[in-house]
């Protein structure tokens, strides 16, 4: 679950309950990996965009797709071309910085405590333990 405010980006993996800070620069990163873009036309799109060092902006792209792919925010594409095009980079007065991915693990335990964690595969409502999908349980004939 991902929500953008103007100067951050909160992401929430409901799986492990961790909740993370992204700053804008990897939150641009992060919308475009997760549309299917690859590293390197990441690093190129906004190495053009901030008018950076190509090294500086690969190693930092690098960095950062690895620790969203490692925390489980993003997964690898299958095969290895995309066909996603990257957007035009719009030229930007702001100057590269590595991005930050704060991560927070304080409130896993509430994170996990949403009854959505307890369903099985065929989904809610029906609990992991139970196959019933009737909560009142099965009905016999009289």
């Amino acid at each position: 679950m991902v929500e953008a405010f103007p100067d951050e980006t909160i992401a929430v993996h409901l799986g492990t309950g961790r909740y993370f800070s992204i700053d804008p620069i990897g939150a641009e990163m992060l919308d475009l990996l997760a549309s299917g873009c690859a590293v390197e036309a990441v690093a190129t799109h906004l190495t053009a965009r901030y008018d950076a060092d190509a090294a500086v902006v690969e190693d930092a792209v690098m960095d950062f797709a690895g620790r969203l792919l490692d925390e489980g925010l993003i997964l690898p594409a299958p095969g290895s071309a995309t066909g996603v095009v990257v957007p035009a980079p719009v030229r930007s007065s702001v100057t590269f910085s590595a991005p930050t991915l704060s991560v927070y693990s304080d409130m896993e335990d509430l994170l996990l405590l949403d009854p959505i964690h307890d369903v099985d595969e065929t989904g809610w409502p029906v609990r992991a333990e139970s196959a019933d999908p009737d909560p009142a349980g099965p009905r016999h004939a009289a």
